[in-house]
């Protein structure tokens, strides 16, 4: 007998409402997690409708994703976005966001997709 476990590791992350700036950083520390451990994920990512986030939270994702970016291309096999509207669609879904997070990264209206794409990925 032989055994094998194969897990998939879909983060399907959500924003809403008021994010704070710890919530903002328990986020990160999250995906940081992933990269201690050597394992591969592929990340779902949607905002909802009238979410704020904390004025600094760009500069945070920025320093984070300077000191963390050669794991991120490591590590992330994909960057799903579930966008909010067609509006939304169109300017998260630009040549500049594909370039920029230097892994596959996809732009959906819907849920069902976004997993889809993620799985797809995975395999």
């Amino acid at each position: 007998m032989s055994l094998f476990i194969n897990e998939m590791h879909i983060l399907d992350m959500r924003f809403a409402a008021q994010v704070s700036v710890a919530e903002f950083e328990q986020w990160l520390a999250h995906i940081q997690q992933y990269f201690e451990q050597k394992r591969n994920f592929v990340l779902i990512m949607q905002t909802e409708l009238d979410t704020e986030f904390p004025e600094e939270y760009r500069a945070i994702q920025a320093k984070w994703y300077k000191q963390y970016k050669s794991d991120f291309y490591q590590y992330c096999l994909g960057f799903a976005r579930i966008a909010q509207d067609e509006a939304d669609r169109i300017r998260l879904d630009t040549p500049a966001l594909h370039k920029a997070w230097h892994v596959p990264y996809f732009v959906s209206l819907n849920q069902a997709d976004a997993v889809q794409w993620a799985v797809q990925r995975w395999l």
